[in-house]
């Protein structure tokens, strides 16, 4: 069975900051939440999606075999994952207008 994360990105530092110094377990972990939020917003939104993320887990000292499937609420400002094999989930709020937001940004509403 997976983990269930609840992540606010407005929690995580900014990596690209040459002051920020977090060690690499930290690091790593950052860089993965990061890594599902360009992904997911980079894909059309209300639609779940299966992507090429590849879990992180390791379960008995083995490579998750899974990939991450995605669903992006734009309205809600959401993003829900959830691997396909070891069922490590989570939901990332916090995310609209940070660095990790690849969504066109439109000049006029």
């Amino acid at each position: 069975m997976g983990n269930t994360w609840i992540t606010d990105m407005t929690d995580l530092p900014d990596l690209r900051d040459p002051d920020v110094d977090i060690p690499g377990a930290a690091r790593r972990l950052t860089e993965y939440l990061g890594s599902i939020v360009e992904t997911a917003t980079t894909l059309p939104s209300m639609e779940e999606q299966d992507t090429k993320l590849r879990c992180r887990r390791r379960p008995g000292r083995k490579l998750c075999p899974g990939n991450i499937q995605l669903f992006c609420d734009d309205e809600e400002e959401e993003i829900e994952w959830q691997c396909t094999s070891c069922d490590d989930r989570g939901i990332i709020s916090g995310w609209a207008g940070t660095h990790w937001d690849k969504r066109v940004v439109q000049l006029f509403k």
